[in-house]
């Protein structure tokens, strides 16, 4: 099967009557003293890839595509350059590696396939790819004193009222990851040589976002099953070596139906487990909204155990929650860095602006996810010299089914894209809507917690 690609980069040139694109607006890339003035750092671009084909060949795409984007943020990610490239070069380093692309490759090898064509495509060695999908394992398991990498992080806010049903995510990353994401709309059918992992190879139709370089999932993203989510990050202090990556179970999330058993399975991983701490908030579209329930659950590595330990919360009509990254039910060490900090001052900021009002639309949501009041640790952080920006806001919209998004701040911005949740952007139906020209919904059951 050959891939069918499409690229839309979205600009700020919006209608905001319904947040339509109007048109894209060029920029140049002259340098400073020509015709044109030089692009700022933080562009209103967002790139959306529609891909279609195997796993490999949708990876191979998106790393063709975006390849030199991939280089660029690989030759400017720090903590790769600094640290785990030189960790690798060592024989533990490289055991430690080893050890958990082997665990990876015997649950998910359709993804390990899938990395492999994002760095064959972008011309990029395989390792470097996984090295950045591993993180802190390396360091952690070699005893090294890693650099704290700032307040990194996301914030998620759900919002369940009558009047609005949402969910919110801040997308945190060091600072040179501004610019340098792009979302991916797939639909994959695996290949015959995809099959084969303890989670097997699924038909898979899914629209998220992904960091140049690493698999979409791990941050915000749907499928066509009607589930919806966000991710935010734990910084644990002790991953676990032998482990597999949080980045390839969250990937394995966007193929999950929309049940909640389905997706417990997927994060509970049993048999191996997570080698490291993440919290997924989620949602699922095909419900009625008055029966409509926000989950959010904690993941985190389990000491003596061949699987994650996990902990699910739910939040019915007339509930909100908010979740940074830190724990807040799971009892696993973490790491006392800038990030827990940062959690907690965007806790604290939230209650402060809620305290006398509930959050009950879009804009108490985009007033809390855009507050810049905190120094250093704001929700939305935008300045020019943060080590840790907030490099894109989201905000999925069950009842309106849309999927909206800025680069810059909404206190003072417009938004540069919205997709829909109902996928009338990305044609081809799967297997299953054939002939019966409709999206499948899958009953939500609940599972004993």
């Amino acid at each position: 099967m050959l891939a069918a690609t499409k690229t839309v980069a979205a600009f700020a040139c919006l209608a905001m009557a319904n947040f339509g694109v109007l048109q894209a607006m060029p920029v140049t890339d002259e340098p400073a003293g020509s015709c044109c003035p030089p692009v700022s750092q933080r562009q209103n671009s967002i790139p959306v890839h529609y891909v279609t084909g195997t796993h490999y060949e949708v990876g191979y795409s998106v790393g063709r595509t975006f390849g030199s984007m991939i280089k660029e943020y690989i030759r400017l990610y720090e903590p790769l350059q600094s640290e785990f490239l030189p960790m690798y070069a060592q024989p533990e380093g490289r055991q430690i590696y080893e050890e958990s692309l082997k665990s990876t490759q015997k649950f998910f090898p359709q993804y390990v396939i899938e990395l492999q064509g994002v760095a064959d495509g972008a011309g990029v060695p395989f390792h470097e790819l996984f090295l950045m999908a591993l993180d802190d394992t390396l360091p952690k398991n070699l005893n090294a004193s890693s650099k704290d990498k700032g307040p990194v992080g996301c914030t998620s806010l759900m919002i369940n009222q009558q009047n609005a049903q949402l969910l919110g995510h801040t997308e945190d990353a060091m600072s040179e990851t501004v610019n340098n994401f792009y979302i991916v709309a797939a639909h994959v059918v695996p290949g015959e040589s995809e099959l084969g992992g303890v989670f097997p190879a699924r038909e898979e139709k899914f629209e998220a976002l992904a960091y140049a370089g690493h698999l979409p999932g791990y941050a915000s993203g749907h499928n066509h099953y009607g589930l919806v989510f966000s991710i935010n990050t734990i910084f644990v202090s002790k991953p676990l070596r032998g482990k597999i990556p949080r980045e390839f179970i969250t990937r394995a999330v966007l193929a999950t139906r929309a049940n909640l058993g389905d997706i417990l399975d997927v994060l509970t991983n049993e048999g191996v487990g997570t080698a490291d701490g993440f919290n997924m908030n989620f949602a699922f579209l095909h419900v009625p909204n008055e029966s409509r329930v926000f989950h959010t659950v904690e993941v985190t590595p389990k000491a003596d155990s061949d699987r994650s330990e996990v902990y699910l919360a739910d939040f019915n009509m007339g509930s909100n929650s908010i979740h940074t990254n830190r724990l807040l039910h799971l009892k696993y060490p973490e790491l006392n860095e800038a990030a827990y900090g940062s959690s907690m001052a965007r806790e604290s900021r939230y209650k402060q602006i809620t305290a006398n009002k509930t959050a009950a639309n879009l804009q108490d949501m985009l007033d809390v996810l855009g507050n810049r009041d905190d120094d250093p640790w704001p929700i939305f952080s935008d300045k020019a010299d943060a080590r840790v920006s907030t490099i894109n806001l989201g905000v999925f919209d069950f009842n309106k089914k849309t999927w909206t998004l800025w680069t810059n701040d909404p206190i003072d911005s417009p938004p540069v894209l919205q997709l829909p949740l109902t996928f009338t952007d990305l044609i081809g139906p799967t297997s299953s809507d054939i002939g019966i020209n409709r999206i499948e919904v899958i009953e939500t059951i609940y599972p004993d917690k």
